[in-house]
């Protein structure tokens, strides 16, 4: 409870818009998800405090890490930035290579950390999570949130796309994000494998067996890399990890992954 007061009096002085934000989320998905949810379960549920922390630390965090990573990344690159793809392509060609870009490089990033031991122990914390809803999203430690999205962000930055291509990549990958971990029950029968919806996520963060190492980004990209799981008429049976991370303390969460002591894999 300090940790989340402390989060909270930073966030308002540094991230208002953080905090506006996540007011304007939970008035949208609060309802929705008590409308019509998945799995039946208290709003305030288990590690809410952990997870709103998450989301006013946590996104400061890898917003100032991302910038040192590109500014790092753009030096030795400057050579192939005359590209400049951005600017020589037509509008539409430019978005929609960036888009590609953004998605495949997200799904490979992501498929890293769950094959690569050390990686791991940092999507780890992400995957402790017991309780699935818009706010879980945010649990993810700066490591491993900075490190999937490099794989989207160095490629554009390669090509010549400049800060508001990146800050468009920034805002997909949350707003993706946060709608596929709400606690709702939304079906699109005919974009069923173009859309990630929570019921396709949900089975990625899946304890059971068959749902292990699948859909690690939008359905048609996991359909082409052959890891798509999306069974009918069936539920996950439970979330979560085996590996001993703190389901309810923001700091022992980020201290966790330096301690060594994540499984090297898990569902």
């Amino acid at each position: 409870m300090v940790t989340f007061v402390i989060a909270l009096a930073v966030a308002l002085v540094l991230r208002r818009s953080a905090v506006v934000g996540l007011a304007v989320v939970a008035l949208v998905l609060v309802p929705l998800e008590r409308a019509v949810p998945l799995r039946r379960q208290r709003v305030l549920r288990p590690g809410i405090l952990t997870d709103v922390t998450h989301f006013l630390v946590t996104g400061l965090l890898v917003a100032l890490a991302a910038v040192v990573a590109v500014v790092v990344v753009a030096i030795p690159l400057v050579p192939l930035r005359r590209l400049d793809l951005e600017g020589l392509l037509p509008g539409w060609a430019s978005v929609g290579l960036a888009v590609a870009i953004v998605l495949v490089g997200t799904y490979w990033g992501h498929r890293l950390t769950h094959r690569v031991p050390s990686l791991w122990r940092f999507h780890s914390v992400h995957h402790s999570i017991e309780h699935m809803d818009w706010v879980a999203a945010a649990r993810l430690h700066p490591v491993d949130a900075v490190f999937t999205q490099t794989f989207a962000v160095v490629p554009l930055v390669a090509l010549g796309y400049q800060g508001g291509a990146l800050a468009g990549v920034v805002a997909l990958v949350t707003a993706l994000a946060i709608f596929q971990h709400a606690n709702v029950r939304l079906r699109f029968p005919v974009l069923r494998w173009v859309l990630p919806t929570p019921e396709w996520h949900h089975w990625h963060h899946a304890t059971d067996p068959d749902a292990h190492d699948t859909n690690f980004g939008l359905p048609f990209v996991d359909r082409v890399f052959g890891t798509a799981f999306l069974p009918r008429g069936r539920r996950p049976e439970g979330f979560g990890v085996p590996d001993p991370v703190p389901t309810d303390d923001y700091l022992g969460q980020l201290r966790y992954p330096w301690a060594g002591g994540a499984l090297e894999r898990t569902t």
